[in-house]
């Protein structure tokens, strides 16, 4: 597939040391919700990535020694990530005179502002807390991507333990990105933690790793043809006709706060062997697990709604999140490339009809594979429409076109108003052992995930496998929901998505 021709998403030296594109449309869409919710003090969807490492402290050596040895180790290898991967130091500003957001990159002038850089994106976090504690707790979002390092307070004089948390706005990376960063980083500090004198390659040409956006690395056109326009108004018809003359399935949320509070995550792990009985139904049936917990989030989300006199139809009404690096032309289809936004959202909605039962009904009945089943089998038929389009990816970008706001101005633009009809989604992260290895020389890695900043009234739901087990997780906003509550939907998936395939009683941590 030919490289788009339109050369505005090319990377050009503006001045000395200094490059620019234009952004495509999912860059600024990310980017613009951003600025929408800059009064908040926050940022929509930053991007967060986690990972645990451990490494045995050296006979001979002390605890602090090992800290201080794998503190330069990171170092060394942040700073040679950022050579090989250099669009990890951009940012996305608006430029006032052309009057719209250009992608920026600027190289080292000297050895003080290489050292800058790393003072800024390197950071120690003083605290000796849990890495999700300090995730908890309203962290920053620096201009640039940043990495904290976070030592945790159960490191002992065997082993040194740590956290190590990436924030970045989402125009930057992904949450696959995030974790192909990883894998890079840590082959890169196992080597450097093996060196007593490790060689930085020079700056300065770096310039040419930088990575363009999806539109450019998938070949997309720069418009769409009238079979694809008419494509578009079709979804546009169809998903509004979702929304007629049926009630929308919402999670219930808290109503008396107006704007978003801190964004939060929580998680349930299932043991091992109820992981391998969930893939083996699954593969039985024909159905992924994407497919299974998607369908249990439905059900889950229509057991919460409010039950009145009479059984009533409601819709669940959602979408899916594709990971696009597939489509991409090497080496963006690569690990050459992580710190981009390679990913799409479904333009056609995904509905689901529900029944709720009368409040007369017996509280808490199971769903059965009778009622589940049809359900999975649907989803999964929506998300194989899905990939087996060809011409999808052409539509990405005026999926994405649809969401994006107009630049509210210099200052910061009214909070815009809470949805009052949020949805539950899904973002499966497939098995995370594919992306990162659990070993790196003398580092051993643990507990991945990526989880984007919710400022909204809605749920977002993460899926994933990692050693044999499966975790599901959720990102939520705790002026709209509380942890007990959001650990509650989390284990009605699993319940409903166990009995659902007919499997029986979940076994976790």
């Amino acid at each position: 597939m030919a490289i788009s021709s339109n050369d505005r998403f090319e990377w050009k030296l503006t001045k000395p040391g200094r490059w620019e594109r234009d952004i495509d449309e999912v860059e600024e869409f990310y980017t613009s919700l951003a600025k929408a919710f800059e009064g908040t003090g926050r940022v929509f969807f930053a991007m967060t990535g986690f990972i645990s490492f451990s490494i045995p402290v050296q006979t001979g050596s002390d605890s602090f020694e090992t800290e201080k040895r794998v503190e330069t180790a990171l170092k060394n290898a942040w700073t040679r990530l950022r050579f090989d991967h250099p669009t990890i130091a951009s940012r996305v500003q608006f430029d006032p005179a052309q009057q719209k957001y250009k992608k920026t990159y600027e190289t080292f002038t000297d050895s003080a502002s290489q050292r800058q850089w790393l003072d800024d994106t390197f950071r120690v976090v003083p605290e000796r807390i849990s890495g999700l504690e300090w995730c908890n707790s309203d962290p920053p979002v620096p201009a640039l991507p940043t990495l904290f390092l976070i030592k945790s307070p159960t490191s002992n004089g065997d082993t040194f333990r740590a956290d190590l948390v990436l924030r970045s706005h989402h125009d930057i990376i992904d949450g696959m990105g995030t974790l192909l960063l990883f894998n890079n980083l840590f082959s890169l500090a196992a080597d450097a933690y093996e060196q007593t004198e490790y060689d930085l390659p020079p700056f300065g040409d770096e310039w040419s790793n930088l990575s363009p956006p999806l539109r450019m690395a998938a070949g997309i056109p720069a418009s769409l043809s009238p079979e694809h326009e008419e494509q578009m108004r079709g979804i546009l018809q169809h998903n509004a006709s979702l929304k007629e003359d049926i009630e929308t399935a919402s999670p219930p949320f808290q109503r008396q706060s107006a704007v978003p509070g801190k964004h939060q995550r929580v998680a349930v792990t299932l043991s091992e062997d109820t992981t391998a009985r969930v893939l083996e139904k699954c593969r039985s049936l024909g159905l992924s697990i994407t497919h299974a917990y998607h369908a249990a989030i439905a059900l889950a989300v229509r057991d919460l709604q409010e039950r009145k006199e009479s059984e009533r139809m409601v819709r669940y009404i959602s979408y899916c999140l594709v990971n696009e690096r597939h489509h991409c032309n090497p080496p963006y289809s690569t690990s050459a490339h992580p710190a981009t936004v390679y990913h799409s959202v479904s333009g056609r909605c995904l509905a689901v009809d529900l029944t709720v039962h009368a409040v007369e009904s017996s509280d808490g009945t199971p769903t059965d594979e009778e009622e589940f089943l049809p359900i999975a089998q649907h989803i999964r038929d929506y998300y194989l429409d899905i990939r087996d389009d060809v011409e999808y990816i052409k539509l990405i970008p005026a999926f994405w076109a649809m969401s994006i706001s107009p630049y509210p101005g210099p200052d910061p633009p009214v909070i815009p108003a809470r949805n009052e009809s949020p949805s539950a989604s899904i973002s499966s992260m497939g098995v995370l052992d594919k992306a990162i290895r659990h070993n790196y020389g003398s580092f051993s890695v643990d507990d991945p995930w990526v989880t984007g900043e919710e400022l909204g009234t809605g749920l977002g739901v993460f899926l994933g496998t990692w050693k044999g087990r499966l975790t599901l997780s959720a990102a939520y906003n705790d002026a709209w929901h509380g942890k007990e509550e959001v650990l509650d939907v989390l284990s009605r998936c699993n319940d409903v998505s166990l009995q659902g395939l007919g499997i029986g009683e979940a076994t976790s941590f």
